[in-house]
């Protein structure tokens, strides 16, 4: 992936950064515009302020999110989730020296079972993607992405599971070096079918995409991703992709 870095925030100055009056105080939330209301809401969580200034910017020059005040530590994400209840979660994998973005993604999900987070990570992945997406995060996304990308990940991040998030996941926990958790329980075994399935689901294709090489229904490609999931006890897609590198039935070329 080509390196980019983020456009400087916008700024009223360098003493006095951007203020989000929506996020500033719970009345602020019974004030918000209906337009306001409808945008996704978005928590971004990192150690480092420039970090989650950029990435906010970013966002609320797309229109169609509504960025909280950013957090700076694991503990301060829980806080702010179970105040905020954000659409989706940005988090930081690493923060030292307090907790990490591993164990405050493991505690929002205790919290909130259906909660979205999108683990942040450098340039070259490091230690941390593998036990991230085993506590319940959706995908990774690089803080050195372009605006496009950045935005269209948390764009399909907050909407949906998709396939697509998938996209180099498996190659970027092999590189970061983590040790990949233990699997829970031996190996099932899998049809050639759902073998193929898994494989093209841990390449990134798209429901779509495999329902028309399989020429079958995109419904029916779903269903079967979702009986897989449940074969191979994965919250989600993205731990499919930790499950199928966890039993050794995929590898990235």
């Amino acid at each position: 992936m080509t390196a980019h870095t983020y456009p400087a925030p916008h700024r009223t100055s360098e003493a006095t950064p951007h203020v989000r009056p929506e996020a500033t105080t719970p009345q602020a939330d019974h004030d918000m515009s209906p337009e306001s209301a409808a945008r996704t809401s978005v928590l971004v969580v990192d150690d480092d302020s420039w970090t989650t200034r950029a990435v906010a910017a970013t966002l609320e020059d797309a229109g169609s999110f509504r960025v909280l005040d950013p957090v700076h530590s694991g503990e301060e994400a829980i806080a702010a989730f179970a105040a905020e209840r954000p659409d989706l979660v940005l988090m930081d994998v690493n923060m030292p020296p307090g907790m990490s973005g591993v164990d405050a993604t493991a505690a929002i999900i205790d919290l909130d079972p259906d909660a979205r987070v999108l683990l942040l990570t450098t340039v070259s992945p490091g230690p941390g993607i593998a036990r991230g997406l085993q506590a319940g995060a959706l995908a990774v996304v690089n803080k050195t992405a372009g605006e496009r990308e950045l935005v269209s990940i948390v764009r399909a991040a907050s909407a949906d599971e998709s396939p697509e998030l998938l996209k180099d996941l498996a190659e970027d926990i092999v590189i970061s070096g983590d040790q990949l958790p233990d699997a829970p329980g031996a190996a099932p075994q899998l049809t050639a079918r759902e073998m193929d399935l898994l494989t093209l689901l841990c390449q990134g294709h798209g429901y779509e995409e495999i329902a028309d090489a399989q020429s079958v229904a995109m419904s029916t490609v779903k269903s079967h991703a979702r009986n897989l999931r449940l074969k191979l006890g994965a919250r989600n897609l993205a731990q499919l992709v930790v499950r199928a590198l966890q039993f050794k039935f995929f590898s990235p070329e």
